[in-house]
C-alpha cells in the first residue's frame, strides 16, 4: 500500500512540475503524451501481478499511454475545427477520437492489453465494451458527474439541441457574472446568449477533455475496490453499476493550485490548453 501511495503522488509531482503556461502545440503534444506516459506507467506498477517485474510492466504501460496520449492531443485538434469551420459535427468526431485514446490510457494504467476495454462517455453515462474473451456490453454510471449534473438541472435550461449536437451535457442560465461559460467536470454551463458561440463550446469540451486525462488515476483504486467487492455483496453490485469517477476533485485541486490571482486568467495551464484549441487570439503576453 505505501508503494502504490508514492508512486501515485511522485506521478502527481511529476505532472505539476512539468506544467507550461502559455502552452504551444509543441507543448500540448508534450503535455498529452507525457500525462498519459506517465499515469499509465505508474498505474501498470501499481496494478502489476505479483510475479511480474516492475520495469516491464512500467514499460508496457508507458508505451501504451504514448500512444493514448497522442490519440488524445488528436481529439483535441478536432475540437478546435468546431470553431475554425463552424460545424458542430466536429466534437462527435473528437469525442469519439478522445474515447479511443482515453480507453487505451486506462487500460495501459490497468497493466491490460490497449484493446481489452473500451468505453464512451455521454453526460454521466459510461458504456463500456469488452473485447478480451466474449465481446459484452456494460453500462455504468459515474456518480461525481451525476451530481453534478442534478445540480445544474435545478434552475438551469437543459439545452437539448446543443446537448445533440455536441454530445456533451449542457445547460444554460442567465445569472452567469464575468463568464459566457463554465464547465463543471465533464457537464457544461453557459450564459443564455452565447449558445451559438462555436469557439466557447470548443474551448468548453477542452476542459471536458481534461477531466478523462485523469481518469486514469482512478486505477489506482482498482485493488482496494476489488478487495471491497470480495467482502462485500453490496458494494460488489455497486461496483457492478458504477463507474468511480474520483479524478474530479483531484483536478479541482490542481486548477486550484494553477490559478494566479495576481496576474493574466490564462496564466492558468488548464486555461491556457483550452484557449490553445478554441482561440486564434494570445489572451497573455
Amino acid at each position: 500500500m505505501k508503494l502504490r501511495v508514492i508512486l501515485l503522488f511522485s506521478c502527481l509531482f511529476f505532472l505539476q512540475n512539468t506544467v507550461a503556461q502559455h502552452l504551444n502545440q509543441n507543448e500540448a503534444i508534450l503535455y498529452n503524451v507525457g500525462i498519459s506516459s506517465v499515469f499509465a506507467g505508474v498505474g501498470a506498477i501499481i496494478n502489476k501481478k505479483d510475479n511480474e517485474k516492475v520495469g516491464k510492466v512500467f514499460a508496457k504501460g508507458f508505451w501504451q499511454g504514448a500512444i493514448g496520449g497522442a490519440l488524445i492531443y488528436g481529439s483535441k485538434n478536432l475540437v478546435r475545427e468546431i470553431y475554425l469551420k463552424e460545424k458542430w459535427e466536429y466534437s462527435w468526431y473528437a469525442k469519439i477520437v478522445n474515447s479511443a485514446g482515453t480507453s487505451v490510457v486506462e487500460n495501459a494504467s490497468l497493466n491490460k492489453n490497449f484493446w481489452e476495454q473500451w468505453h464512451f462517455n455521454i453526460g454521466f453515462n459510461r458504456v463500456e465494451f469488452y473485447a478480451k474473451e466474449k465481446f459484452k456490453i456494460k453500462y455504468k454510471i459515474m456518480p461525481v458527474s451525476l451530481g453534478l449534473t442534478l445540480s445544474l438541472a435545478f434552475g438551469n435550461k437543459f439545452e437539448f439541441k446543443r446537448s445533440l449536437q455536441t454530445g456533451e451535457f449542457v445547460f444554460s442560465t442567465n445569472d452567469l457574472i464575468n463568464s459566457r461559460g463554465i464547465t463543471y467536470g465533464n457537464v457544461v454551463l453557459v450564459d443564455e446568449n452565447y449558445v451559438n458561440e462555436y469557439d466557447l463550446f470548443a474551448h468548453e469540451i477542452i476542459h471536458i477533455y481534461q477531466y478523462y486525462d485523469y481518469n486514469p488515476f482512478n486505477s489506482a483504486l482498482n485493488k482496494p475496490l476489488a478487495d471491497l467487492s470480495e467482502h462485500s455483496t453490496f458494494f460488489s453490485k455497486l461496483n457492478n453499476i458504477m463507474y468511480f469517477d474520483l479524478q474530479g476533485p483531484l483536478l479541482r485541486g490542481l486548477y486550484l493550485l494553477e490559478e494566479n490571482p495576481g496576474g493574466c486568467y490564462f496564466d492558468n495551464f488548464f486555461e491556457s490548453e483550452a484557449n490553445l484549441f478554441s482561440s486564434r487570439i494570445l489572451l497573455c503576453k
